[in-house]
């Protein structure tokens, strides 16, 4: 079993904006009802109007934080502070409100499912003896001498968590199941099933986000679009089992000769094609040539028959070669298949 992040989506950044509207709803939802407890609870008007300039700050927070860019992008912190602030506030209202005896104290169930739903285990532990202490700080000036932290009072204080521990609890673990299932059906469909590289669809996607990426900060990168020269002549003489099993160690050849920051996939039948950040045409091209010499010098065997292969690669590279992937693709296709007319005409 692995062990669970301290921040779980920490690697999720499309979960995370997603979950990041979902607080911001749950913040208004926070507002409504404190806004309808101003009018129809038993205040002072002094109170209500101090309490309503808590309200607009926190609205204003909401709105910097969710409107206005305040973050680029959504992440873990914005969304941990978030559930501080909505338990700094829930304290701060329930002190004017009758304390311990608020009928708004229900209100921290909210940042604890947030934090449940979105951070993991332990921050969610983390919040909930936050709230612990607010709600012992919400009852000290009731208490006198050691009251506080006698039996009875410690047994009322876990009374009370107990039920926040549950639902944080159950809450989280619903969320694993479904973060797990969410990630498992993502893999599955970005992945060809037969090499467990990249499919294409998944390629086309980080090749837009390249191309955005390269045309915001000004870099270059390069793309490989190579072809197995003797696919068919295996399947032809062995059977399909041999050809899958080329495919295959063809990815494993491209697993051993890229980086880490470089992403492959099968492109379709025999094609695959890998990006290169950061990368130049002649530094494009030299990986080229060590992926090609490295399957040469790979071979398997089927059957006590020793199969190998050759691949024929094209390189394109941004912005030398186009500036759109329609482009760059069109580039490194007619480059492939000069590479294979040359090496055709080498061996004959």
């Amino acid at each position: 079993m692995t062990k669970e992040p301290f921040f779980r989506l920490n690697q999720e950044p499309d979960a995370l904006n997603g979950f990041s509207r979902t607080v911001a709803e749950i913040e208004w939802l926070l507002l409504v009802l404190m806004m309808f407890y101003l009018v129809v609870g038993h205040l002072e008007e002094e109170v209500k109007v101090f309490l309503l300039g808590g309200l607009c700050a926190f609205a204003s927070f909401v709105m910097v934080f969710h409107y206005f860019n305040f973050f680029a992008k959504a992440n873990v912190w914005k969304l941990a502070i978030e559930t501080w602030v909505m338990i700094l506030l829930i304290t701060w209202f329930v002190w004017h409100t009758g304390r311990q005896n608020s009928l708004l104290l229900n209100l921290y169930f909210l940042p604890i499912i947030t934090s449940s739903l979105a951070l993991g285990k332990l921050t969610t532990l983390l919040e909930v003896i936050l709230i612990g202490t607010c709600y012992v700080y919400l009852g000290k000036s009731g208490v006198t001498g050691n009251g506080l932290f006698s039996l009875s009072e410690g047994s009322v204080l876990l009374t009370w968590l107990f039920p926040m521990l549950l639902v944080g609890y159950i809450t989280t673990m619903l969320s694993n199941d479904i973060y797990h299932a969410f990630s498992r059906v993502k893999t599955s469909a970005q992945t060809d099933e037969l090499t467990s590289l990249y499919n294409r669809g998944a390629f086309m996607e980080l090749l837009e986000k390249q191309l955005h990426q390269a045309r915001r900060g000004g870099r270059t990168f390069s793309l490989l679009l190579g072809d197995c020269n003797n696919l068919k002549i295996v399947n032809d003489r062995y059977g399909h089992e041999a050809g899958n099993l080329l495919l295959r160690s063809v990815a494993d050849n491209f697993r051993h000769c890229l980086r880490g920051c470089d992403s492959a996939a099968r492109y379709g039948g025999d094609e695959f094609t890998v990006l290169l950040p950061e990368t130049t045409a002649e530094e494009a091209k030299l990986v080229a040539k060590r992926i090609k010499e490295t399957l040469v010098a790979t071979n398997f065997n089927y059957r006590g028959n020793a199969v190998s292969t050759d691949i024929s690669v094209g390189v394109a590279t941004y912005p030398q070669h186009g500036d759109t992937a329609e482009l760059l693709l069109r580039h490194a296709d007619e480059a492939m298949y000069a590479n294979k007319r040359e090496s055709k005409s080498r061996a004959a």
